[in-house]
């Protein structure tokens, strides 16, 4: 792939192109995406990769040293456990010994022969599909393929009378081939299942290898798992939707899925709830998947996993009665119909469920998984109303043996089979000593008899734990006059209430490349500073978990959390270095839209902060200490904050000493504290809007409706400009008639000034080494420096560090406030690319080395960190390679071929970007010059359309510590990998001499903020 001379020449001619390749258990991929009017170059390049590689012993090279690199990186603890959890559940076939990444050994020693004999076997057009998806006409593309395929030897040795679309159900559902070997599974032996291998269904099963009828456990050690991990894992036949019965079929198993979540989510609700429940159909496996993960600390494993076997027992026991039906009913298809409306474009499946393809990466993927084993891929649309026809035929009976078919494996309509992987750290952190302490793993017959021994939920016990889900959090009420509205340049309209609360408002066209949801982002001033001031770290992010999954007014936290879930409203918490944010996620609905604004006036009016959701967050930030306590990378970048930053605990991360010692009263009070203030929040909201979607008044409140036919694409621009219009209009009214009356909580604590609040870094590098115990042998690298703030500013070590480099950069940020920001990101862009071409493809040291710039926008300071994974016996020297390549650009400067490949990346990632919830949130904070909405995206795009080399050149010059770097390196696995690592200096420096008077910050912090260096 990387080898292809055609690729390399089209990337080189600028035409936008970006491509990628992958491995699965099932498949090699290659994407390309390029101009419709390059779609016969883009073909060439992947009829050269696909069947006529060069074949390059350097490139072999080179390859075999990156794959080899990307195994120690991949090698996290995600990954651990979905090898444990797929290498167990597959033991009867060949899956669990050919994992894509392959073996190190077969890696180290595959010579060119045998890649090339391989390649010739199996990399043949009889064995490939080719996917075309854009703006392009049939006839055009069968002309260009015929060009750019035809040609190729076997490209057209399939018989008239053969069907070119048929798979092997008995390998993966790949095109049958000879030599391919058959990969068959075991099935769950519930009576249902088996029931379908009868004379009656035997049609309906794909090729098997038997029936599981018992309860297979696998036990296995995880070093760096934080508790237990039970998965239960059941595999059944993955069968086609190819009529309207199948579709009735797989809504009716959606329905239970869904059934399950409600039940779990309203015995544990929480963001930290102890299990999870997914039901799939995996292309890469060949199989349908039902698995139920349980996580908990590792002595209360087995009581854990009985409460969650209770409920899910219950469902497949009793079933659900029809007041649950018509809720997760409701829920399912407004998921469904939320995203047609939202996407009219997007194409819809049973394989993806509620996920949308929207643009063409999407739609090609999409049709890569579902099309080999037989899955329906339309139009969202035609899926939605095809949906709605089969919701029709589904009552309370069929759903109920729906639930007896998906569940009955767990038990208490049968027994127990399946698989079930136990997953274990091998040690556990004392909390008071930090000792490491051994954990035992429970054997198979523990784990059995504990799975087995279940207290069944009585029909009364079911019923008594019902949520009756609220139709509003508020009463009704007529909207508050606003202080102030005014239109702001850029689409936005900025409203400030009568409480002194300000909020602007964007609404925006919905496009293919866009987020499919709205979002509200607050943002408050206060953040870990506030904590640190008041000596209590940790409390503010302890407040806003617990507020997450908390009760409202009257409404109890699974009321909340259950109105929350119908009406397509989610939120994310964030406690930033000096405020707090929340984005709030909801349809682009009037319905949505008001259930979010509701349920934001309650939570900062009349929130409840019980003990059972603070502890719950307490445990979610223990987990997360440990986390970095256990992990190389954790470990080294909270070691590297501590270095860089030895004066501003506000920028490292709460230890498991300080979680420990919070309370209740504390999170509580520093949540409300930083909440209260209303006239110091902001609130941003950005909608889209859809010209099919028009708003009419139904009494005092309004609602959206469709017309007749269905869903419609976007009509003309004066219909897109009416429907924003109407949108906006609806949300400024539910703005004043929701938040217009809102008052302070009574007794608010006032939260501390954190204004003055300023970070200091460290005059002199360091070098740190961190070793930690694991079973495999791994190697990470953070090297970093200082860099300016988002406006142009750096803190005081960097002001005075860079004063003589940085030349005009001070004048360039004062004329534009977005020059710090890009030029900083065009550099890193381009720096990125050396990288990635000397230490990866020419040195072949790590697969994987970026530099990533962060640039506070609240206060002025910032730093850049470069990042590398590599063999333990190659740290060393890809350490000092990186950061050669890092302070290359003083020896040779960035020219204007590297600033324009580094432009495109930027176009391409900002195109990623878009489709991001947040995006037209972050568009909403005003530049100082007033631009905000439209206007500013299209100032950042003029701004980077710009910018040269010499700018590039200017932001690296204002990188502090390039020479006289902080540098952490961790290593992981038995401790002879630590005694083998060099001794000494890990890289050449050249410190600057420090200040006789080094300036000091923020004084008026008191004395446990004196950041006198």
């Amino acid at each position: 792939f990387l080898g292809s001379t055609r690729r390399a020449e089209l990337q080189s001619r600028g035409v936008g192109m970006t491509s990628n390749a992958l491995t699965d258990f099932q498949q090699t991929v290659y994407h390309l995406s390029v101009g419709s009017e390059h779609l016969f170059d883009g073909l060439a390049v992947l009829a050269e990769v696909g069947f006529a590689p060069e074949f390059r012993m350097d490139r072999i090279e080179k390859e075999r040293s990156a794959v080899l690199s990307e195994a120690q990186m991949v090698n996290d603890v995600t990954y651990r456990l979905q090898t444990q959890i797929i290498g167990a559940s597959h033991r009867e076939n060949v899956i669990h010994t050919r994992f894509p990444i392959g073996l190190e050994s077969q890696i180290e020693r595959w010579t060119e022969s045998e890649l090339r004999r391989f390649h010739s076997e199996w990399y043949v057009p009889r064995n490939a599909t080719l996917w075309v998806v854009g703006d392009v006409s049939e006839d055009r593309v069968v002309q260009e393929v015929e060009r750019a395929f035809g040609g190729l030897p076997g490209a057209s040795v399939m018989g008239a009378d053969a069907d070119p679309w048929r798979r092997d159900e008995g390998s993966l559902f790949r095109p049958p081939m000879p030599s391919r070997p058959v990969i068959l599974h075991n099935y769950v032996a519930s009576r249902e299942a088996m029931a379908l291998g009868g004379p009656s269904g035997e049609s309906r099963v794909p090729a098997m290898k038997g029936w599981s009828r018992d309860l297979d456990i696998s036990l296995a050690t995880n070093d760096l798992i934080q508790g237990m991990q039970l998965c239960w894992v059941a595999k059944s036949p993955l069968m086609p939707v190819t009529s309207h019965e199948d579709l009735v079929t797989w809504l009716c198993t959606r329905l239970v899925v869904e059934a399950v979540r409600l039940r779990l989510q309203t015995r544990w609700c929480t963001g930290s709830s102890p299990c999870n429940f997914h039901c799939y159909d995996s292309i890469r496996e060949g199989v349908s998947v039902t698995t139920l993960t349980v996580m908990s600390e590792p002595l209360r494993w087995a009581s854990t996993a009985q409460d969650v076997l209770q409920e899910v027992r219950a469902v497949a026991r009793l079933g659900i009665d029809s007041e649950e039906l018509d809720l997760i009913m409701r829920m399912t298809m407004s998921k469904i119909e939320e995203t047609a409306k939202a996407q009219p474009w997007s194409y819809m499946g049973t394989l993806s469920g509620y996920d949308a393809a929207s643009t063409s990466r999407d739609i090609v993927e999409a049709l890569i998984a579902s099309a080999p084993a037989g899955h329906l891929l339309t139009k969202a649309d035609a899926f939605n109303q095809t949906l709605q026809k089969a919701r029709g035929q589904i009552d309370l009976g069929r759903v109920n043996e729906a639930c007896v078919h998906l569940l009955g494996h767990f038990g208490g309509v049968g027994e127990p089979c399946g698989r079930v992987v136990v997953s274990s750290p091998a040690f556990m952190l004392d909390e008071v000593t930090g000792r490491r302490v051994p954990i035992g793993l429970p054997d198979a017959a523990e784990v059995s008899t504990a799975l087995r021994s279940i207290t069944e939920l009585t029909e009364e016990e079911v019923r008594s734990k019902r949520v009756t889900v609220p139709l509003a959090l508020l009463p009704e009420a007529g909207p508050v006059a606003l202080a102030q509205r005014e239109e702001l340049p850029g689409g936005v309209v900025k409203l400030t209430l009568q409480n002194g609360m300000r909020i602007r408002l964007l609404v925006h066209p919905s496009t293919p490349d866009g987020p499919s949801q709205s979002t509200m982002r607050l943002h408050a001033p206060g953040g870990r500073a506030a904590d640190i001031l008041q000596g209590i770290d940790g409390a503010v992010q302890a407040g806003l978990m617990a507020l997450e999954s908390s009760g409202v007014s009257s409404w109890s936290r699974e009321q909340v959390q259950l109105y929350k879930r119908l009406h397509s409203v989610s939120a994310d918490f964030r406690a930033l270095p000096n405020a707090i944010e929340t984005d709030i996620h909801f349809a682009p609905s009037v319905g949505s839209c008001r259930a979010a604004l509701e349920w934001l006036r309650c939570m900062l009016e009349s929130p409840q902060f019980d003990l059972q959701g603070f502890v719950e967050a307490q445990l979610r930030l223990k987990g997360a200490a440990n986390a970095r306590e256990k992990t190389m990378e954790g470990k080294a970048i909270q070691m590297l904050k501590q270095d860089m930053y030895p004066r501003d605990p506000w920028l490292w991360d709460a230890t498991l000493d300080q979680v420990n010692r919070l309370t209740l009263g504390q999170a509580r009070r520093a949540a409300q504290a930083q909440l209260g203030n209303l006239g110091a929040i902001e609130l941003d909201v950005a909608s889209s809007a859809l010209p099919s979607m028009s708003l009419s008044r139904v009494g005092s409140s309004m609602s959206h409706e469709e017309e007749a036919g269905g869903i419609s694409p976007p009509v003309d621009e004066d219909g897109s400009q009416q429907a924003m219009a109407d949108m906006r209009q609806m949300l400024e009214e539910e703005i004043c008639r929701t938040l217009g009356s809102l008052r302070a909580p009574a007794g608010a604590p006032a939260a501390p000034d954190v204004g003055a609040m300023q970070s200091t870094a460290a005059w002199s590098g360091t070098e740190q080494r961190v070793h930690l115990p694991d079973a495999d042998e791994r190697a990470f690298v953070v090297i970093a420096g200082g860099a300016p703030g988002f406006w142009g500013p750096g803190d005081s070590t960097w002001d005075v560090a860079t004063k003589l480099e940085r030349s005009n950069w001070d004048a360039k940020c004062a004329a534009d406030p977005l020059y710090a920001s890009t030029a900083m990101q065009l550099m890193s862009e381009a720096m990125n690319m050396r990288l990635l071409g000397r230490i990866r493809d020419q040195l072949s040291l790590s697969y994987s080395c970026e530099v990533t710039i962060t640039m506070y926008d609240g206060f002025p300071g910032g730093h850049w960190i470069c990042k590398l994974y590599a063999a333990p016996e190659k740290i060393s020297t890809a350490t000092c390679a990186a950061l050669d390549v890092i302070r290359s650009p003083g020896r040779f400067p960035f020219v204007d071929q590297e600033i324009d490949a580094s432009r495109r990346v930027m176009a391409y990632r900002e195109g990623q970007a878009k489709q991001q919830k947040g995006y037209w949130a972050d568009k909403l904070r005003p530049l100082p010059n007033g631009q905000v909405g439209a206007e500013r995206i299209a100032h950042e795009r003029h701004l980077m359309e710009t910018l040269t080399a010499d700018d590039a050149m200017l932001a690296w010059r204002t990188l502090n510590g390039v020479e006289d770097p902080f540098v952490v390196q961790a290593t992981s696995g038995s401790p002879m990998v630590a005694q083998m690592m060099p001794r000494g200096r890990m890289v050449e420096r050249d410190p600057r001499p420090q200040p006789s008077s080094p300036a000091s910050s923020a004084s008026s912090a008191g004395s446990n903020m004196d950041f006198l260096d």
